[in-house]
């Protein structure tokens, strides 16, 4: 399984996999090093299950601990084949992205990809933290490259959700999977978002603040966008700027 999704979520996480099979959890495989996604694991541990995760999840781990997050038994550097029976989970390593260690997940024989938080069917969308603090902007670009062209490698045709909320009437959230094209159409949205950035700084459409303005900015193709507020564009160029400056 991956992603214990916190203390309280995991017992009926464990509960929802029992009512389907009598077989015990033998990994428990971390897409991340974010708490909200990774604490709980301990209780899958209970019967003999181990915890697989990228090395630099295990890192960050050993110098910012949580006791509700276990550490992992197994770790990888850029790629791993979970094996079970007849199944098989890919565990894919692109670089920093969203977080350090986000690991991308594969089915290849379902033809299926999981990218955690990142890009979430039915349709790509605009960050719900405009000060996106997870974001690594150094990598983000190759990270989404790298992806787009392994899904083509190895066929992948469907990108499955990392949240679904059954009451969502559209937008994030709302349907289980979505066709592979939503990760070409998140990249389109972050590599605009670094090109007007240096455009809009050359035009001198960014203030004392570090803050664009709007003037300056022409994002409206992607209004339709689940959550796109055109206020926020400075937030998160801002967060770039601040790359560009000081390479963090």
């Amino acid at each position: 399984m991956t992603d214990p999704l916190g203390i309280d979520a995991a017992p009926k996480y464990k509960r929802a996999i029992a009512a389907i099979t009598d077989a015990p959890v033998k990994y428990v495989v971390y897409s991340h090093y974010h708490w909200d996604r990774v604490a709980g694991a301990e209780v899958f541990l209970r019967d003999g299950a181990e915890v697989i995760a990228q090395e630099s999840c295990a890192e960050r781990f050993s110098v910012n601990p949580n006791p509700d997050v276990v550490t992992p038994d197994i770790t990888f550097e850029t790629d791993y084949v979970v094996k079970v029976g007849d199944q098989q989970l890919g565990l894919n390593y692109f670089g920093p992205s969203h977080s350090d260690c986000m690991t991308v997940f594969t089915v290849e024989k379902q033809g299926l990809m999981q990218i955690v938080d990142l890009v979430n069917p039915p349709a790509a969308a605009f960050p719900e933290n405009p000060t996106i603090p997870y974001i690594r902007p150094h990598n983000l670009r190759e990270f989404f490259q790298r992806t787009i062209e392994f899904a083509a490698e190895r066929n992948i045709d469907t990108v499955v959700a990392s949240r679904v909320m059954p009451d969502a009437a559209s937008g994030a959230g709302s349907s289980a999977t979505g066709p592979v094209s939503l990760v070409n159409d998140q990249a389109a949205f972050w590599n605009a978002i670094f090109e007007q950035s240096s455009s809009v700084r050359a035009a001198g459409g960014v203030g004392i603040d570090g803050l664009v303005r709007l003037e300056y900015v022409d994002l409206d193709q992607f209004d339709d966008y689940a959550g796109y507020r055109k206020e926020d564009l400075p937030s998160i160029m801002r967060r770039v700027f601040s790359y560009y400056d000081m390479g963090r």
